[in-house]
């Protein structure tokens, strides 16, 4: 009898624990766990369509674990009024009503003048005492750095501040990158724990931002390789790369040229719009990413990308992506779904391949691009080897300098955004390259 106590008493610890790991975020010793979450996203503090606690009760009740508002040029603290009905931006009384049926009548504050009504927005501080909670959600502060360069747009989205941002400007693309991230490394407060920044939507609005301009920028760690909003011309043309080959050109210079570490990628909504679905409209829903941490804090979470821990997804689900770098093998393996097909690619740029394109003098609409294109080697960033089925391993030769793995699948995106990616995909870090 007692050593049936005992058992039992054991069985009801492990329960408990288990729970516990599911409430706080934390697991048993085996190890980290997986938590999904937006990096890019917008409210009525700056150019979205919706209050910034109506935004993340849509993250929280679609299963995401973290969300970062990314306003433009602003963090949401102080005070800020919005017109409702009339008036510049504003905002109509059905958006209105309906925070007030999901938070209470007495949730939000409005004021009227001259006949107009203005409804008070809430602050960071204010959202997160509504909507976090310990181990299942986690809100984070943010701001999208919406820097230009003539007319080329430079934005940067820096996670985890305590103090807004203004965009800076330079003498080209690539320093004005820098400049933005250098502002954003000085005006961090380490008390507020680690922060991350990573370089926006490169192809949009005309492919403003270059591999060249990436790879020179040495302090650039992070790179939107999926920007799901409409517009972010991922697939590029016939004289633009597509972001995903912009981003394996910009690491072969990185990793080959200036000996330095390569971007991670980073898969983002970009959401504006909230009540109208389209595909011509940037929603939420169509791309995140997936980190494994140790728990759900904005020091777990940054940590883990920073150590390149993380994938994007635009809906396949991995079980495990792991790099062995004693026997240099890369292993990914998908939560299969019942009649999907899947192929796992592994990507990557051998050792001697020239990165450098060739300028191509490109007409649009009967001008001149802005940004004139080039072509680049098919050597760089090539598909090394293609596996259909679920699970798949890639063991280096020692002559890659870097390798990466994509699955595709035949699935569509829900709700795909049009003229951009729309098949369900994950896309994996680069490793190897620590060598």
């Amino acid at each position: 009898m007692h050593g049936t106590s005992s058992r039992l008493l054991y069985r009801s610890l492990i329960v408990g624990l288990s729970l516990l790991s599911v409430l706080y975020g934390t697991l048993l010793p085996a190890g980290d766990r997986w938590y999904k979450g937006n990096t890019h996203a917008h409210s009525l503090w700056s150019d979205g369509d919706e209050f910034p606690e109506m935004v993340a009760d849509w993250y929280k009740s679609h299963g995401y674990d973290f969300l970062a508002i990314s306003d433009h040029d602003r963090l949401m603290v102080g005070e800020k009024w919005v017109a409702v009905d009339r008036g510049d931006r504003c905002i109509p009384s059905s958006t209105v009503e309906k925070c007030r049926n999901r938070f209470g009548v007495d949730w939000l504050v409005l004021r009227s003048q001259g006949g107009n009504r203005r409804v008070k927005l809430k602050t960071f501080r204010e959202v997160c005492g509504k909507v976090e909670e310990p181990g299942r959600f986690l809100l984070i502060q943010a701001e999208e750095i919406s820097a230009k360069f003539l007319d080329c747009h430079v934005h940067v989205n820096a996670i985890n501040l305590s103090k807004a941002i203004s965009p800076k400007k330079d003498l080209s693309v690539a320093d004005t990158l820098a400049q933005n991230l250098d502002a954003i490394r000085q005006e961090h407060d380490p008390l507020q724990g680690p922060f991350l920044a990573h370089v926006n939507h490169p192809n949009w609005s005309e492919y403003d931002i270059t591999p060249e301009d990436l790879a020179g920028a040495s302090a650039a760690r992070f790179v939107e390789i999926c920007n799901a909003g409409p517009g972010g011309r991922h697939y590029g043309d016939a004289t633009h790369p597509s972001v995903e080959k912009l981003w394996d050109i910009a690491n072969t210079i990185r990793i080959a040229k200036m000996k330095a570490p390569p971007l991670y990628g980073i898969g983002a909504d970009d959401a504006h719009h909230y009540h109208a679905f389209s595909p011509e409209r940037a929603n939420p829903g169509r791309a995140w990413i997936m980190v494994r941490a140790k728990a759900l804090t904005a020091e777990a979470l940054l940590d883990a990308m920073h150590q390149g821990d993380f994938y994007v997804s635009t809906g396949v689900t991995l079980r495990e992506v792991a790099y062995d770098p004693k026997q240099r093998e890369l292993k990914v393996e998908v939560q299969a779904e019942p009649d999907v097909q899947y192929t796992i690619e592994f990507v990557g740029t051998l050792e001697g391949v020239d990165p450098t394109g060739t300028p191509v003098e490109a007409v649009a609409n009967g001008k001149k691009e802005k940004r004139p294109g080039r072509t680049y080697s098919a050597e760089v960033g090539k598909i090394l080897k293609s596996v259909q089925g679920t699970a798949a391993t890639y063991k280096c030769t020692g002559k890659e300098l870097y390798v990466r793995a994509v699955v595709r699948s035949d699935k569509p995106i829900r709700n795909a955004p049009a003229g951009e990616m729309q098949k369900q995909e994950a896309w994996c870090q680069p490793v190897g390259w620590e060598k």
